[in-house]
């Protein structure tokens, strides 16, 4: 049965809804609708309507994550798995946070752009926990042509062939931090991803898979302090041995 708590019937209409609702699906299908109706992206050419979007979006988030933390109940509302495959993490997800650095992204202050290449290649976006744009290192506005996805399943990589892959927390390996200077001078590659990018990078972040093969590895595209907030975050992914 769904919370008829005063508090969750105001938050159940600040997301459009005029009952509560009765499950977490039900909760982020309206989030999504809602979110979509007030991005202030939308009102970036009206100022006025973009101050009172802002205010309204803030409430929306607020009202999406109440809900959820008062809706908590495995037994009524079982989590689904977004991909329609098995493996999955375990239930605890480490917090992600990029302290605000450019074109990095974290639920639910999601950027249009950013919400548009969500939609596309997860079928939750409530699953969706970052994203960060790697192709735009030393520009003003990011494409997202190259992004990395974190959900709470897994993660998408789209690399610079426009590919996307997948790789799922239970199938995740070892995660490095290479240092690209332990020779004294980086690779002509990255020397030349330096000038361009005006960034200087010390620190390759490679993925493994679980049996050793390389899922991804990320140097040039973002500082170095945002891989290791990704390393920091895939290394509590990775899976426990079973005892």
């Amino acid at each position: 049965m769904p919370c008829v708590c005063e508090q969750c019937i105001q938050h159940a209409r600040t997301l459009g809804l005029a009952n509560s609702p009765d499950s977490k699906s039900a909760i982020r299908k309206a989030y999504r609708a809602a979110a979509k109706l007030w991005h202030p992206d939308h009102f970036e050419n009206y100022p006025a309507q973009r101050q009172v979007a802002e205010e309204r979006f803030k409430q929306i988030q607020v009202a999406y994550r109440e809900l959820l933390e008062h809706n908590e109940n495995p037994r009524q509302f079982p989590i689904e798995d977004p991909f329609n495959q098995t493996p999955k993490p375990e239930a605890h997800t480490p917090a992600i946070s990029f302290g605000g650095t450019p074109f990095c992204f974290v639920a639910p202050d999601f950027s249009l752009p950013a919400e548009r290449i969500i939609e596309r290649h997860v079928p939750d976006p409530a699953d969706a926990l970052a994203i960060v744009d790697l192709s735009g290192a030393g520009s003003h506005t990011g494409t997202f042509s190259q992004f990395i996805l974190f959900t709470r399943h897994g993660i998408l990589v789209r690399d610079l062939r426009q590919v996307v892959s997948l790789l799922w927390y239970a199938h995740l390996g070892a995660i490095n931090l290479i240092d690209q200077r332990r020779n004294g001078r980086l690779p002509m590659q990255q020397r030349i991803a330096e000038k361009i990018s005006g960034i200087q990078q010390k620190y390759a972040l490679e993925i493994r898979r679980r049996d050793g093969t390389i899922f991804c590895s990320i140097a040039g595209q973002v500082d170095d302090s945002v891989k290791r907030v990704m390393y920091s975050f895939l290394l509590q992914m990775i899976p426990k041995p079973r005892p």
